[in-house]
């Protein structure tokens, strides 16, 4: 006798899927005013940010022109020629004008955005350019280098005679190099230190078209109108449409205004560091607009999917439920063990539905791992289970033809770090990028596994061993760049047969085992490599950057260790003649002079001649790195306990009004205070609010509400609880305490 088939019938499905219609009708329509207003809102957000977007590119890219008109007015070259008078016909004083003007070309070369600069003397009333020098610039502005609209007087009265000290000026046209172009000029009077002398002047001409390119970026269905002003609200550049550019009267943030009856969100955004303000102006009807044609799309679709989606699911879980449902119906009621004759067909199917469920979820078959983790322990037995395990992995594979097999093995070397500060996610990620990046270099042909210890093996085959080891070099290549661990990756030698399979993972390991013993990372190396023959003299690329970046950083113990391991892999494991003494001493001199490269240096230091002299050099410059390192964090530490102490009163006071008063990035002062002060601007805060709230229960009589305030709590309630987690008490009873101690 069997068992009856378990099946829905057709109206219990039809009872439970109607429900769900109507629900989803319901959601539909209650989602459409939330709809509205959501995307109303998200254009508003996307407004806001890319006016941060345009503030912060504007702002970098000012930063590197205040810093290159900084740069030119404290050359040498240019200041003679501000100071300098006017140069007599065949006087050795046009040198000087020569030197300052080799200056400038390699200066307009820093940036895309600098179209020009001019240096004015008004001692000589001579201007230099890039290309050009005016000793007659009355003469030469209407050909060389004219402004719209102005003559040479007005030009003149207008950027290089008033005296301030930095100044943008509104976009105009000017001449440059021969056709006319639009500028935002950037005028900085000269001395810095002393701008009301108004000894000169340089003026960078900005492209403006720089500036419209970033205003002028679109958000999805809206085109605001996008404009900067100075900080005196005159308009500087803009993009759109200039009739909607209103005043400057409104405070940073977004603003509801009405012009011609209809309504726009006016952004504002002011900038600490150029000064400037952002604005952009953005039309709600053209956000609602938008959303009249998507809404029924929108619900067609919803729709449309829901019922696909339903239909899918009810179908796959009836396939699913199938074989199952009739093996249990093949079973006698009497319980009686079913004949694997009968089952076997099930049996298979049941398990082919089961792996293939796995591989959609992006994963392997039980019994694959099983096979992997026998062959990288030493405890598969014959190639029989290779085989098996491969077709489990690539079920069209040919294991008649020729193929080409090879093991990888990547080592985390930081995984206890990882382990003791709960970053497993990283562990996790490093996984899934070595499988996303095998699966493009790979293909199907490769097959991966993280084993107990977090480390990674992949096993590989192709028909072209070259194909293989080019992907293999392309694979590190990118994984190495998107890895958060320190890794090192082993590639066995190239495996012809099944039969040499089982020795590939040996070979990594003793791979592995040399990198460890040289104390190698972030490297990959093939077992071929092993048995190649040495240099005379061991100084790899790796070492080379460890001893530059050591000594770039001031670290002086991990330059130390590098130095160490130089000497005792060529003086003492090694006995170099004259000859590989000699060559050791100039590729470590070559190190020096890329060194002094970087730190823009003189190296004075000819050939080393000893190991005492390299020594000796990179020592002496990681200790001068390292003491101005520490002079200058010193001082921005001592800086931020003074801003701490000034405004701990003020109860929004956090770190991004600090970074922002400093013109430093937040990220920048949050990494400095957890590196150098051991601490987080929050902590610090706390603490010495509460310092100062002990000191003013024993100086003063003062209530908890009214030291609440004067320490900068915005309620009572946070400062007790505050207090009580520091503490171990509530603030009444430790004035309670005071009070009783003063009497």
């Amino acid at each position: 006798m069997r068992k009856p088939e378990h099946k829905i019938p057709a109206s219990r499905t039809l009872l439970l899927f109607l429900p769900a219609l109507i629900l989803c009708f319901v959601i539909l329509i209650l989602a459409q005013n939330w709809m509205l207003m959501t995307v109303r809102r998200d254009k508003q957000e996307q407004t806001y940010s890319m006016l941060h977007l345009i503030r912060s590119t504007t702002d970098l890219s000012l930063d590197q022109m205040y810093k290159l008109s900084q740069m030119l007015l404290l050359d040498n070259d240019i200041a003679k020629f501000i100071y300098q008078g006017e140069i007599e016909s065949g006087s050795v004083d046009i040198q000087t004008l020569i030197d300052a003007k080799g200056v400038l070309p390699t200066a307009t070369n820093i940036n895309a955005m600098l179209a020009e600069v001019y240096i004015y003397s008004n001692r000589s009333g001579y201007i230099l350019s890039s290309q050009n020098a005016f000793l007659e610039p009355e003469k030469m502005y209407p050909s060389m280098f004219a402004f719209e609209g102005l003559n040479y007087r007005q030009f003149r009265s207008k950027y290089l005679t008033p005296a301030f000290n930095r100044s943008f000026f509104p976009q105009t046209d000017a001449l440059v190099h021969g056709r006319n172009r639009s500028v935002i000029p950037l005028v900085q009077t000269f001395p810095l230190n002393n701008p009301a002398a108004n000894a000169g002047k340089i003026m960078l001409l900005l492209d403006s078209s720089y500036i419209v390119d970033l205003l002028s970026q679109q958000i999805e269905g809206a085109s605001p109108t996008v404009y900067v002003t100075d900080s005196k609200g005159a308009v500087i550049t803009y993009s759109g449409d200039p009739a909607f550019i209103l005043g400057d009267g409104y405070a940073d943030g977004q603003h509801r205004v009405s012009i011609e009856g209809q309504e726009y969100v006016l952004s504002a955004l002011s900038s600490n560091a150029s000064g400037l303000r952002f604005f952009s102006l953005l039309s709600l009807k053209e956000i609602n607009a938008m959303l009249n044609p998507m809404w029924p799309v929108l619900v067609i679709l919803s729709i449309g999917m829901f019922l696909l989606l339903s239909f899918f699911a009810v179908y796959m879980l009836a396939r699913s439920n199938r074989h199952w449902t009739e093996l249990l119906g093949l079973v006698d009621v009497s319980g009686k063990p079913l004949p694997y004759e009968q089952a076997v067909g099930y049996i298979k199917n049941i398990v082919e539905e089961d792996r293939s469920k796995v591989r959609q979820a992006g994963g392997t078959p039980f019994i694959t791992d099983t096979f992997f983790r026998r062959l990288i322990h030493g405890k598969m037995l014959g190639t029989a289970e290779i085989q098996a395990m491969l077709k489990q992995v690539q079920k069209d594979i040919d294991l008649n033809s020729p193929n080409t097999f090879q093991m990888v093995h990547i080592a985390i070397h930081d995984v206890q770090d990882f382990l003791s500060s709960d970053r497993l996610e990283d562990i996790d990620f490093t996984r899934i990028a070595a499988q996303k990046q095998a699966m493009r270099a790979f293909g199907q042909q490769y097959y991966l596994y993280m084993d107990f210890s977090f480390s990674i093996w992949i096993m590989l085959w192709h028909g072209d061993g070259r194909f293989l080891d080019t992907q293999i070099d392309q694979f590190y290549k990118e994984f190495i760049q998107v890895s958060p661990c320190i890794t090192s990756m082993a590639v066995s030698s190239a495996k012809h047969s099944l039969d040499e399979i089982f020795s590939a993972t040996n070979e990594c390991s003793e791979v592995q085992q040399s990198l460890l013993s040289e104390k190698q990372v972030e490297i990959m190396r093939r077992y071929t490599e092993l048995s190649l023959k040495r240099e005379p003299y061991h100084y790899s690329l790796d070492m080379e950057r460890k001893l530059s970046g050591a000594v770039m950083k001031g670290e002086r113990q991990a330059l130390e260790e590098i130095l160490r391991t130089i000497e005792q892999d060529n003086f003492v494991a090694r006995n170099l003649g004259p000859e590989e003494h000699a060559n050791l001493m100039k590729v470590l001199y070559a190190t020096a002079i890329k060194l002094s490269q970087s730190l823009r240096l003189t190296l004075h230091q000819s050939v080393f001649e000893s190991y005492a002299e390299v020594k000796q050099f990179f020592l002496s410059q990681a200790l001068a790195i390292n003491r101005a390192k520490s002079d200058k964090d010193e001082v921005l530490v001592q800086r931020i306990i003074g801003y701490i102490h000034d405004h701990y009163a003020d109860p929004g006071l956090n770190l991004s009004n600090m970074a922002g008063d400093f013109g430093l990035k937040e990220s920048f002062l949050y990494h400095f205070m957890q590196t150098r002060m051991e601490t987080s601007f929050a902590q610090y805060l706390e603490a010495y609010r509460l310092e100062r709230a002990l000191a003013l229960f024993a100086e003063k009589q003062m209530t908890i509400s009214e030291i609440t305030s004067f320490c900068g709590y915005s309620n009572a309630q946070t400062f007790r609880r505050a207090f009580q987690k520091r503490y171990g008490m509530l603030p009444s009873d430790y004035q309670k305490t005071v009070l009783y101690q003063k009497k």
